[in-house]
């Protein structure tokens, strides 16, 4: 009987705490906290991208991803195989190439083995394709890959990640109108209560964590801010407390009368003994999905270099040089009565840049350079009638 690689096998700690990190910094770059995203989707594509990178655009690469060229050389690999083992979590890692390119064999040899595929060339049966691969790979929740195929592409780098739990307690499903609060304006909203028997509530100063347990070994953790504090500042006390078990103190430690963030502790008289921890939750039901051009996000990713026609190094990668012309990903999330169920679709595609000749022959050139006002006419060549003439005071501004 072989021996089953689980996820906390194939990675190392400092790779978990890497990857968690990254998710960490991506977010909390951003302008707005996207209602959907998955840094997990994203962190495989950027490994997999600096195993075939050189010099600076490698470098930037590996510092984004927070690991070594070593790490990232078996990341993909690694974690594919790990998902394969959980029923909760689907993960497929996958490359196309058109005939544009051609790939570096040492770097395929990194990818899984079932990962590469090839382009066509003609738009509408390449996006049928990959149609067909994202929808295939989340189990019909994400249909689309989410990449402009009207543009050249020459090579497609993508990840499928979908997460699916069935909740240990039920919550019960009712409507209810919100009568104070910024959602007191919106009518009826799909409301989730339940009692959990378990510690699972951590509350801090400035946040406070409800851990709900699913089947198939995934948690869903809900963070609540004070008010006024900053969308990524609450997500980044949530990342805090679903990476530290020293974060805050549990709920059973405060006293009847104490209160924390959106927390409150109350006696009431019961018909049984109480047996352990008692936490009374109410929240609601959300259905989210988000489209984002991670190329926004360029700096945070490491993607910048990797974006610029003439400065991207991908020379373990491809003999032709390529760089990266689209980096998106589409996002989806429902929270519901029985359980949670997420996917997210990261597509990164590259083009082949444009040829640059190495120099062969020795050259001698003059240059003169316009850079204050100067004079200008037009001639009428076979005659030297000179047939516009002026003075040029300053450029057209844009």
């Amino acid at each position: 009987m072989g021996t089953e690689t689980t996820i906390q096998d194939a990675l190392a700690e400092r790779e978990v705490k890497a990857a968690n990190e990254f998710t960490r910094r991506w977010l909390a770059s951003r302008d707005s906290v996207p209602a959907v995203a998955s840094g997990l989707g994203i962190w495989p594509l950027l490994a997999a991208l600096a195993t075939g990178a050189v010099e600076d655009t490698r470098d930037e690469l590996l510092a984004a991803a927070g690991i070594d060229a070593d790490q990232a050389a078996k990341v993909p690999a690694a974690l594919l195989e790990a998902a394969r083992t959980s029923p909760a979590i689907r993960l497929a890692i996958g490359a196309w190439a058109g005939g544009r390119v051609t790939l570096d064999p040492e770097w395929v040899a990194k990818l899984p083995v079932e990962a590469v595929g090839s382009l066509t060339g003609d738009p509408a049966a390449d996006k049928a394709a990959l149609d067909a691969w994202a929808s295939r790979n989340t189990d019909g929740l994400i249909e689309r890959m989410p990449l402009d195929f009207q543009q050249a592409i020459d090579l497609v780098l993508a990840s499928a990640l979908s997460v699916r739990t069935t909740w240990r307690t039920p919550f019960r499903d009712a409507s209810r109108a919100f009568d104070r609060g910024p959602w007191s304006k919106l009518g009826r909203c799909r409301a989730l209560t339940a009692t959990l028997n378990d510690d699972v509530l951590r509350v801090a100063e400035d946040a406070s964590v409800l851990t709900v347990p699913g089947d198939g070994g995934i948690d869903v953790l809900l963070g609540l801010g004070r008010e006024g504090l900053a969308p990524q500042a609450v997500m980044s006390a949530l990342i805090d407390a679903a990476t530290d078990p020293g974060w805050g103190r549990s709920s059973t430690e405060l006293e009847v009368g104490e209160r924390a963030v959106g927390v409150e502790v109350a006696e009431y008289q019961g018909m049984r003994p109480q047996t352990g921890p008692e936490v009374s939750v109410q929240t609601v039901r959300f259905s989210l999905d988000s489209n984002l051009d991670l190329l926004e996000d360029a700096e945070a990713l490491g993607l910048v270099l990797a974006s610029d026609e003439e400065r991207a190094r991908f020379d373990r990668l491809a003999a032709q040089p390529v760089y990266v012309t689209q980096a998106k990903q589409t996002a989806m999330s429902v929270f519901s009565a029985i359980g949670f169920e997420a996917a997210a679709v990261t597509a990164i595609a590259m083009t082949r840049a444009g040829f640059f000749a190495k120099p062969q022959h020795r050259h001698v050139r003059a240059s003169v350079r316009f850079d204050r006002p100067f004079a200008y006419l037009a001639r009428h060549r076979p005659s030297g009638l000179i047939l516009i003439a002026g003075w040029v005071d300053e450029p057209e501004r844009g």
